[in-house]
């Protein structure tokens, strides 16, 4: 008889240990606070990968309720119900209002004051140059970022298309981002002056009514440390001022970069439409799983008229999804 009772709180007890632990990463991701200043890496990635994070709660509070229910504990069984529904709505929902890919070949064609932005990190030559040539004559943008493709190789293998559409190839050694811009916007050139080493460049306009366009690849931080991260965004922030436009991989939700989701005087695209878009990394996670860590950021001279995820390219080598934006002159 002591024996079975012994059993009996045995079981008790680890049925307990698991609803609580349940509850406790229920609370957690509930409250999951935004890091904006970087300090906390690991929680920089939990706030990431949110949706990833609250799966993985629902996991421990399945686990539980098959435990639950073999111990016949009933209460063990409610709390765990209670946590699954949770969690169930707190991933569907944010799914169900995310912005759609998009269709860039629907979006106004471009015109006087318009910016059409298009990104994509394409894991330097991980995607054809078919595929990259293909997607720029279908969203016909005036500005392309590449974050991840070396200037030396864009200036050959995509000298064509530049030639094409009258672009402007530009860059710097000390950055793995590319930049192509239309001419029609007036004649760019680079400044790097006190940039960290693989930070990115600003590319600055003749004319002066043209977007002062900041080109991004924040290094990525680690689980331990976000120092080198925090420097690069600092250095993006204080270029985005005016009439700058911000573009590129910035290793980080917009939460991350701040919690009012501005870098510098700029204000992210996605955000000021009231949009959630999917997940641009990594490609092979559903979208509404990813992270969204590529952004358009305009200053207040831009007024964003859609930002999108482009879909259908998963598969076309690089683990980041395409972005397209159309910005409009502010009155």
């Amino acid at each position: 008889m002591r024996g079975r009772r012994v059993a009996l709180v045995a079981r008790r007890a680890a049925s307990i240990a698991l609803v609580s632990i349940a509850a406790v990463l229920l609370i957690v991701a509930m409250l999951l606070p935004p890091p904006g200043d970087g300090n906390l890496p690991l929680l920089s990635l939990l706030v990431a990968f949110h949706a990833m994070f609250l799966v993985v709660v629902a996991c421990v509070a399945f686990v539980t309720a098959l435990v639950a229910i073999v111990l016949r504990w009933r209460w063990a069984m409610i709390i765990a119900a209670v946590v699954i529904l949770a969690v169930s709505v707190a991933v569907a929902v944010p799914a169900v209002v995310r912005s759609p890919g998009g269709d860039p070949a629907r979006v106004a064609a471009s015109g006087k004051g318009t910016l059409r932005v298009l990104e994509w990190n394409t894991a330097q030559q991980d995607v054809d140059v078919t595929t990259i040539q293909t997607l720029i004559t279908q969203t016909d943008p005036n500005v392309v970022v590449l974050p991840e493709y070396s200037t030396q190789i864009a200036k050959t293998s995509l000298a064509t298309i530049a030639k094409q559409r009258d672009m402007q190839i530009l860059g710097w050694n000390s950055s793995s981002a590319t930049l192509l811009v239309s001419r029609s916007l007036g004649e760019y050139r680079v400044d790097h002056t006190d940039t960290p080493p693989w930070a990115g460049f600003v590319a600055v306009p003749s004319d002066a009514e043209a977007p002062r366009l900041v080109i991004t690849h924040l290094q990525r931080p680690s689980i331990s440390s976000a120092t080198l991260w925090r420097e690069h965004l600092e250095w993006a922030a204080s270029r985005c001022r005016g009439n700058a436009v911000a573009i590129g991989d910035f290793n980080a939700t917009a939460d991350e970069i701040s919690p009012s989701r501005t870098l510098g005087e700029c204000a992210d695209c996605a955000t000021r439409l009231g949009q959630d878009p999917q997940g641009t990394w990594p490609a092979a996670l559903p979208g509404s799983l990813g992270a969204t860590i590529d952004h358009v950021f305009a200053g207040a001279s831009w007024r964003p008229a859609t930002f999108s995820v482009l879909n259908g390219l998963d598969r076309a080598g690089s683990d980041h999804r395409p972005t397209f934006a159309v910005l409009v002159a502010a009155p």
